[in-house]
């Protein structure tokens, strides 16, 4: 599929004010905590990571989201007309699956399994599907430690966390090291080689910049970890600092999925809208119209499913069982 347009996504502005700092490696912050200027302050600002994953995991839980949820979509690609409903299904345990119609009932079917992306068109597999289905299933983790086991399957880091702007918005950032505070602990002095060590005096913002394992002999030792080359794609988890909700995903193969507003249907806060961002590529928009609970057992999940014929009547019907009726509240 392929359509000329805008993003009507939201905006990641450069980091600017106050978060320059964070963002531009923490290099400012940790000036001040070295010169002893109320480092503390600024700090405080960035939760530790293990608390942070935590509360992120309540605001799931208080969301309703954190059983299986089926979503219909509605489709379109840039500014064009909608091209496609789509039914999806996602489960917290990690695996999601779409079922796309197009006009003359063509249909597409994309199931991911962890980070495992698998597609049909029409009952037939496609090599190198779009990444048109993305992780929904991080919105659903309950706890602390399943979210952090969600995060690494998709190789984000969440021992880092900083600071940056989303949009209108101030965000936690989870797994840039680019974006977050620069790591630093103490070493043992009997540990450090003195000639490795460089004199206090000539360290400048530059330097600290570009040292990879920094280290300062003074009743022990300062190391910071090197900075992460920011030019790569990396993979990242935004989070609003004040709702808690999560706004962005971002992939190390370069895409990102970004989330529209909270809206409620009936018990369940989800986004208003999803849309997909490739490099070089218009934006896939899907508009959330209507979002249930439901009971969804692994076969439901199934790759024969991407496979199984579909009564051209009623989508619903195939040899794999689709989810079960929704749940009570």
């Amino acid at each position: 599929m392929s359509g000329r347009g805008l993003a009507r996504g939201r905006s990641i502005r450069e980091p600017r004010g106050r978060l320059h700092a964070i963002a531009s490696g923490g290099l400012c912050v940790w000036i001040a905590g070295f010169a002893g200027l109320g480092a503390g302050g600024a700090q405080a600002a960035v939760p530790k990571p293990e608390r942070a994953l935590a509360a992120v995991a309540q605001a799931n839980l208080t969301s309703g989201r954190t059983q299986a949820i089926q979503l219909d979509l509605v489709m379109r690609i840039g500014d064009r007309e909608a091209i496609a409903t789509g039914q999806l299904v996602s489960h917290p345990s990690g695996l999601a699956r779409l079922e796309l119609r197009g006009s003359g009932g063509r249909v597409d079917r994309y199931l991911l399994s962890g980070s495992e992306l698998l597609a049909a068109k029409d009952g037939e597999a496609l090599d190198d599907p779009q990444p048109i289905l993305q992780p929904i299933f991080l919105l659903q983790p309950s706890s602390q430690e399943t979210l952090r086991v969600a995060l690494e399957s998709f190789g984000v880091d969440s021992r880092w966390i900083g600071i940056a702007p989303c949009g209108e918005l101030d965000c936690y950032v989870f797994g840039d090291p680019a974006l977050a505070a620069p790591v630093v602990h103490r070493l043992p002095a009997s540990g450090l080689d003195p000639a490795a060590a460089p004199d206090a005096e000539s360290l400048d913002a530059t330097a600290a910049a570009d040292a990879s394992g920094l280290a300062i002999q003074r009743g022990g030792s300062l190391a910071i970890e090197a900075p992460r080359d920011s030019n790569e794609p990396v993979a990242r988890l935004w989070v609003d600092t004040e709702s808690l909700q999560i706004q962005r995903i971002d992939r190390a193969s370069g895409e990102s999925m970004q989330l529209g507003p909270l809206v409620r249907f009936e018990r369940l806060l989800l986004p208003a809208w999803l849309e997909i961002h490739e490099s070089g590529k218009d934006p896939i928009h899907f508009d959330v119209k209507r979002a249930i609970r439901v009971n969804a057992n692994p076969q439901a999940f199934n790759p024969t499913w991407l496979y199984s014929p579909i009564d051209p009547i009623d989508p619903t019907a195939s040899a794999v069982p689709a989810p079960a009726a929704p749940t009570s509240p």
